[in-house]
């Protein structure tokens, strides 16, 4: 099940100048993120209890760190079997995505409508995506830009993200869900990847982030034959790249900076993979509090 695109939601967001001292901490913000649950009835107490127990060992896991910009973040949850419960409060927004205006704290909000035949038929995404939005939220404390929206890399983003939930599920519930779920790498990720660093141009070619996911673990791979431990390689891409606060101008540098690799470098090296999820696939006794201990 395809999610609500993060791009989406990122449009609405009023970009605004950054500077090194906005990030830090100031008296008057709090000394602890608060998410805000909203939790409709309609949503089975099983997956409620399993939602709770996944935003505690996330928040051990990768606890989000509050800043001037970014402090609190409502989430709203339901069964997509009635209808909107909280439109008076979120409008017409649906799917699963970090959405609102990012202009003010109180703008943003966490959407997780669950489809009824997941929960249903127990698909592991009723639980992934969970792991999925968070640390979209967690990107959002490391980078003001993301937050703002000045950066879309698609590939890196959801990539990223797609990658830290199935790594959730394979250590939380012993299921390969890059195996069931992320296995329809389109050939467009060897012969045209630069077409994933938007989600306009890639929107057809990156069923359930797929694609983005594959060129995500090849670069995880290509830091390792650098002489990375695989831990080494998954915190780079998952969180130092982003504490370097790269914008849609800038990337590329970062990018070199923090992978020690260039963009074109990393594209061309593509080309010796095959265009299947198991060719590079992680090892599956990696535990994420590995890479982020």
């Amino acid at each position: 099940m395809k999610k609500t695109l993060l791009f989406f939601s990122l449009f609405f967001i009023l970009s605004c100048s950054s500077s090194e001292d906005e990030d830090e901490v100031t008296p008057t913000t709090p000394t602890e993120f608060k998410f805000e649950y909203n939790i409709h009835s309609s949503l089975p107490s099983d997956w409620v209890t399993e939602f709770n127990k996944i935003m505690k060992n996330l928040d051990i896991l990768i606890k989000v760190k509050p800043t001037a910009y970014f402090y609190k973040l409502p989430i709203y949850a339901w069964n997509d079997n009635v209808d909107k419960p909280y439109k008076d409060k979120i409008g017409d927004a649906s799917g699963a995505s970090i959405s609102g205006n990012g202009a003010s704290v109180n703008g943003k909000y966490m959407v997780l409508e669950i489809p009824n035949n997941e929960l249903i038929g127990k698909h592991w995404h009723r639980f992934s995506v969970i792991a999925h939005e968070y640390y979209h939220v967690y990107q959002m404390s490391l980078s003001k830009n993301f937050f703002d929206g000045n950066i879309e890399l698609k590939w890196m983003s959801e990539g990223g993200a797609a990658t830290f939930e199935s790594l959730y599920i394979q250590q939380h519930y012993s299921h390969n869900y890059f195996k069931s779920a992320q296995d329809r790498v389109d050939i467009a990720a060897i012969n045209t990847p630069s077409i994933f660093e938007t989600y306009s141009a890639s929107s057809s070619k990156d069923s359930n982030y797929a694609s983005s996911v594959f060129m995500f673990l090849v670069l995880v791979k290509e830091l390792q034959k650098s002489g990375l431990t695989e831990t080494q390689a998954f915190k780079l891409v998952l969180k130092d790249f982003w504490i370097k606060n790269p914008t849609d101008g800038n990337w590329k540098v970062k990018f070199q900076e923090t992978f020690s690799i260039s963009v074109d470098q990393f594209y061309n090296s593509l080309k010796s993979y095959t265009a299947d999820i198991k060719t590079v696939l992680p090892d599956e006794n990696l535990k994420l509090e590995s890479i982020y201990n």
